[in-house]
C-alpha cells in the first residue's frame, strides 16, 4: 500500500522547526511549511498539491507522533480505496482508545487527523474546507456522506498532544460550529 505522509506547518518558525523535527523522526515522511495559508484546510491542500501523493495520504500534525507499526496495521487493513483507515487516539499519557462509539453524520469525529484517505476520495471530497477548527472532521463527514467506510485500526497508534490553547481546543462555541459544519456538508452533498 503506498502511503505519503505529509507534516504540514504555518505560522511561526517555531512550527516550522516542529514539522521538521516531526518529519526526521519517521522515515519517508514529507514537510511543508505554508506562508500565510487562508486556513488550515488551505494549507493541508496547498500540500497534497505539491507533494501530489498516488496513494493513500496520512496527515500528522507537527506535535503529534505516530506509534511504531502504524503503517504497517494500516496496510493489513486496507481492503479498498473507499476506506477511511481511521487509528486510534492515545491522548498524552492515556492509553489509546478506538473512538469507535462516536458517529460522523451526528456530530461527534471519530477519525483523527493520521486517518488515511485514499488520493482519489481526497479529491473527489474536494479535499479540505476552510474552517476556523475541526476541517479533519468536515472533509473526513464528507467522505462517509458519499459512502466512504470508516475503518478502524486498533493496531495503527495516533498519539496525539494536547494543546489548551490550540485552535481545536478554543473554539468559543463548539455546537455551533458543528452545526455550520453539518450543514455546508449537506449543501454540498446537494448542490
Amino acid at each position: 500500500m503506498e502511503t505519503t505522509l505529509i507534516v504540514t506547518t504555518w505560522g511561526s518558525d517555531e512550527w516550522s522547526e516542529r514539522g521538521f523535527l516531526a518529519a526526521d523522526c519517521i522515515a519517508g515522511a514529507n514537510h511543508i511549511h505554508i506562508e500565510e495559508p487562508k486556513s488550515a484546510g488551505d494549507a493541508r491542500n496547498r500540500a497534497v498539491r505539491y507533494f501530489d501523493p498516488k496513494g493513500h495520504i496520512c496527515f500528522l500534525d507537527a506535535d503529534d507522533s505516530l506509534a511504531p507499526g502504524y503503517f504497517r496495521a494500516m496496510a493489513a487493513a486496507c481492503e479498498h480505496e473507499r476506506q477511511l483507515l481511521t487509528p486510534a487516539l492515545q491522548l498524552g499519557d492515556a492509553p489509546a482508545r478506538v473512538l469507535d462509539d462516536r458517529d460522523i453524520i451526528n456530530g461527534m469525529n471519530p477519525c483523527p487527523i493520521g486517518t488515511l484517505i485514499h488520493r482519489n476520495l481526497f479529491d473527489e471530497i474536494g479535499g479540505f474546507s476552510d474552517e476556523p477548527a475541526w476541517e479533519d472532521f468536515a472533509m473526513f463527514q464528507r467522505a462517509v456522506l458519499i459512502g466512504a467506510e470508516i475503518r478502524f485500526v486498533p493496531d495503527a497508534v495516533y498519539i496525539a498532544t494536547s494543546n489548551p490553547r490550540g485552535r481545536n481546543s478554543t473554539v468559543q462555541n463548539p455546537k455551533r460550529l458543528r452545526a455550520q459544519i453539518q450543514r455546508d456538508n449537506q449543501r454540498w452533498l446537494k448542490p
